[in-house]
């Protein structure tokens, strides 16, 4: 049998169903997808001791991307011999995350500390990179990489056929998601947001007919056709609405999140989404961001037609 995973909320700075782990049972020890931030380390070591699980056991880590959000916690585990696979664009930061650690603290200051917490190194020889179309094994499971650039260039989804429901794994390109809605959140990050690459890269998990998804920010999707049109649609709404903020000369950067907020919040309010939940999960430093990775996309493809910064390894720090 290939039993489906336990869902592990993080309690991600203390918000309920805002980040996951997901905890698999094989017969060649227990995996994970996704570690988490190192913030949430404790949290995550709790739960799999609440689930009869050694967190110092973990056989392998299987990662989407490297940003902190879903890879920051990664460490720990390969020091207790857990291998982590990865894409193969993230191996470099992983086993020296010193760069991925100074951007996130010229940016969040002393507050990275609670945030997210900083990367500490995996051991070279416990990182394995993981092509496009590779499958990794543990048991009876088989975990199958798909290349899915848009949200950042070493990103990976996680194809997982279990009993009844061949599911995937898929970090930030299918979204985030406002607990209790079907309504999409969508990480623009700097510096390899690229809004092409990401409607392919929708384009491919739509076609491989997966019977679910299960997305980091958060849980499970059963009908995963709907779901995904409904990224593409606030995908193209919001590219094409924050790069009108960005090329306007006249507004200043408070200026451009005002504005963003009070549309980003006017869509969310006619999705359903209750004023407290758009407080919460649709704040000004998600706003900044992306409006940072539009202005960086701009920067690019601009200065390159038909390029966005698809070279590029110096990962976002953060989502």
């Amino acid at each position: 049998m290939t039993t489906p995973p336990i869902t592990i909320d993080l309690a991600y700075r203390g918000v309920p169903e805002a980040a996951a782990s997901f905890l698999f049972r094989t017969e060649d020890g227990p995996v994970l997808v996704e570690s988490g931030p190192s913030s949430t380390l404790a949290t995550l070591q709790a739960a799999l001791v609440a689930a009869s699980v050694d967190p110092t056991s973990i056989r392998a880590v299987i990662l989407t991307h490297i940003h902190l959000d879903h890879a920051g916690a990664a460490g720990w585990f390969a020091d207790h011999g857990a291998d982590i696979h990865v894409h193969p664009f993230g191996v470099r930061h992983l086993a020296d995350p010193a760069k991925l650690n100074a951007s996130a603290r010229r940016i969040y200051g002393d507050a990275l500390d609670h945030l997210f917490g900083e990367m500490h190194a995996c051991p070279a020889n416990r990182i394995h990179p993981s092509e496009d179309g590779e499958v990794v094994r543990y048991g009876r499971h088989e975990f199958t990489a798909i290349e899915t650039p848009g949200h950042a260039r070493h990103h990976h989804a996680w194809s997982v056929p279990l009993d009844g429901d061949h599911t995937c794994f898929t970090g930030d390109v299918a979204g985030m998601r406002v607990p209790g809605t079907n309504h999409p959140i969508l990480p623009l990050a700097p510096p390899e947001f690229d809004p092409d690459a990401w409607n392919a890269s929708l384009d491919r998990i739509d076609a491989l007919g997966f019977d679910s998804l299960q997305i980091t920010h958060f849980g499970r999707v059963g009908y995963p056709r709907p779901h995904l049109e409904r990224v593409r649609a606030q995908l193209a709404w919001e590219t094409e609405f924050a790069v009108g903020l960005v090329d306007d000369a006249e507004l200043d950067p408070p200026a451009r999140i005002d504005s963003y907020r009070v549309r980003l919040h006017e869509r969310a309010a006619n999705a359903g989404v209750g004023p407290g939940a758009r407080a919460t999960y649709l704040d000004d430093r998600g706003i900044s961001m992306n409006l940072a990775g539009i202005d960086r996309y701009l920067k690019t493809s601009r200065s390159e037609p038909g390029r966005a910064d698809h070279g590029s390894t110096d990962a976002s720090p953060t989502k």
